[in-house]
């Protein structure tokens, strides 16, 4: 019979928790596809505002599950709805870069430079640094005095 022990390596306290793989951690969160998908979002956002352009709203799922991007335009501005679930995170961000297109109403020569601005800024959100968190752990301890009233609640 073999046996599995699992060994704690000690960790420095000044590690970078955004480097663990472990469930919780700050990595799998920020690996999380809604996440993703609002961290993208939001660089689209910045760009297309800079640019001077509509900017539109992204949400997700769209409202019908049978299709993969919906845009919506209404008289306060436009919508676009991209499926995540089950689908490669490319194919999210093209889906939200051709929503802004669609409703930009752009030329083609126009719509081709604003694709590869908005690829550029979907695609950064991983490369940036990530900050190096200096932990230190904290402990409290209470000592009861003669005067204290410890009850049970």
């Amino acid at each position: 019979m073999e046996i599995a022990i699992n060994t704690v390596n000690n960790q420095d306290v000044d590690s970078n928790p955004a480097a663990d793989s472990k469930p919780g951690s700050v990595s799998t969160i920020e690996s999380a596809p809604s996440v993703r998908f609002a961290i993208v979002a939001k660089s689209i956002a910045q760009v297309v505002a800079s640019c001077g352009l509509e900017v539109p709203g992204f949400k997700s799922p769209p409202r019908s599950g049978d299709v993969d991007r919906t845009v919506r335009r209404l008289s306060r501005g436009s919508i676009v709805a991209v499926r995540i679930k089950d689908r490669p995170f490319e194919a999210v961000i093209a889906d939200m870069i051709d929503g802004v297109v669609l409703c930009n109403d752009m030329s083609t020569e126009k719509a081709g430079k604003l694709r590869n601005l908005l690829w550029g800024a979907a695609t950064q959100f991983g490369r940036q640094q990530k900050p190096i968190s200096r932990v230190k752990r904290t402990v409290l301890v209470h000592r009861p005095t003669v005067d204290d009233n410890i009850e049970a609640a």
